[in-house]
C-alpha cells in the first residue's frame, strides 16, 4: 500500500469539517474558530444518545442569552463564579439545535479564567442560549497451484474484483450517510474474488497489482448473531470496498494469478466502489486515515447506481 499515492485525511479534522458543513445545510449559525481570551468560560461535558462530547461557552455570553431580564435588573455585571452557579442549578442550561449535541446531562461543569487556545480551529455553533464551542465531538457511532482447464472452457467471460476490505455500518447510519462522510476499512482483506471465491490476495507495487494465488476458500461473511428483538435500524450492514473489477477469461485469470501484474488506471483511487450487504451504494475515494485505509464518498446512490 505504500506505493499507492493516498491523499491523507486528518480524522479529528475532517470530522470538525463535516459537523461545520451539517449544521450549516440545517440552516444553523456555525463555523470554524477560537475563542476569544476576554471574559471568562464555561467548560463542561454533555452526555446524549449520540455519546459524550465536550465544550464550553462564555459566561457573560450565557447569561445575556438565557437569562436576559435578570441581568437587566443588575446595576453592576454579574461575578463569574455566580453564573456558574446558575449554570449548574438551571435544568437544561442550554438549548441545542442539532441532534448530534442534545444531551441528558452536562458533568464536569467549571468555571475557567480564560478559554485554552487549541492546536486547531473549534467547531462553533450559534444557540438560543449564546454560542457554544464544541472542543471534542462525539465518537461516530465503528490457490496454491494454477488454475486449469479444458481448451473450451478457457474463453469463458469471468468477472475478477480485487476487494480492498470490509467494515458494517448500521441500518440507520446508512440513511445519513452522504457526500464527503469517510468510512473506515476496519478489516483489511486484499482479495482477489471470482464468482465470490477467493482465489488469491494481492499487494500494491509502483508498477500495478501483484497476485498472489492461494487456496481457494469461501468469502467470510463475519455474521453476528443478532437478538431476536433487536431494532430493525440497528442492525449491522456488511460494507465492503471494491477497489476495481476486470473481466477476463480463465486463460488469462491462470496467467493473472501466476504472479503477473494487472495495471491500474491513474484515477483507481477515487473509484472505489462501496457496497452494503452486495449491493453497491456508493463511490468514494481510498484516502489514508491515520495508520490504517478509509473511503472518503464522493457520491451516494439513493437510487441505482449508474451503469
Amino acid at each position: 500500500m505504500s506505493n499507492l499515492r493516498l491523499r491523507r485525511v486528518e480524522v479529528l479534522a475532517h470530522a470538525r469539517a463535516q459537523a461545520l458543513q451539517r449544521w450549516r445545510r440545517a440552516g444553523h449559525g456555525a463555523g470554524l474558530g477560537r475563542p476569544e481570551q476576554s471574559s471568562g468560560y464555561l467548560r463542561f461535558a454533555a452526555r446524549g444518545g449520540e455519546g459524550e462530547w465536550r465544550g464550553l461557552t462564555g459566561a457573560q455570553d450565557w447569561l445575556s442569552h438565557a437569562l436576559p431580564g435578570l441581568r437587566a435588573l443588575l446595576s453592576d455585571a454579574c461575578p463569574d463564579t455566580r453564573i456558574v452557579r446558575l449554570f449548574q442549578a438551571v435544568a437544561q442550561p442550554l438549548v441545542l439545535p442539532v441532534d448530534e449535541l442534545r444531551y441528558h446531562e452536562l458533568i464536569d461543569i467549571e468555571l475557567i479564567t480564560a478559554a485554552p487556545q487549541p492546536v486547531h480551529d473549534w467547531p462553533w455553533l450559534d444557540t438560543p442560549r449564546g454560542r457554544v464551542w464544541v472542543t471534542q465531538l462525539p465518537a461516530p457511532r465503528s490457490l496454491s497451484r494454477p488454475v486449469s482447464a479444458p481448451l473450451w472452457l478457457r474463453g469463458l467471460p469471468l468477472r475478477l474484483e480485487l476487494l480492498l476490505g470490509v467494515s458494517h455500518l448500521r441500518q440507520d447510519s446508512r440513511a445519513r450517510l452522504g457526500v464527503g462522510d469517510v468510512l473506515r476499512i476496519t478489516h483489511r482483506t486484499d482479495q482477489c474474488l471470482l464468482a465470490g471465491q477467493c482465489i488469491g490476495h494481492f499487494t500494491f507495487t509502483p508498477e500495478g497489482i501483484h497476485m498472489q494465488s492461494t487456496l481457494a476458500e469461501p468469502l467470510q461473511q463475519h455474521t453476528e448473531e443478532t437478538p431476536a428483538q433487536a431494532d430493525l435500524a440497528t442492525l449491522p450492514l456488511r460494507l465492503e470496498f471494491l477497489l476495481a473489477r476486470q473481466d477476463t477469461d480463465l486463460g488469462t485469470l491462470a496467467q493473472m494469478i501466476e504472479g503477473q501484474l494487472i495495471a491500474l488506471t491513474s484515477d483507481a483511487a477515487q473509484h472505489i466502489e462501496v457496497r452494503a450487504n452486495g449491493k453497491p451504494v456508493a463511490r468514494g475515494e481510498l484516502v489514508q486515515l491515520e495508520q490504517g485505509l478509509g473511503v472518503e464518498v464522493l457520491e451516494v446512490y439513493r437510487s441505482e447506481p449508474p451503469l
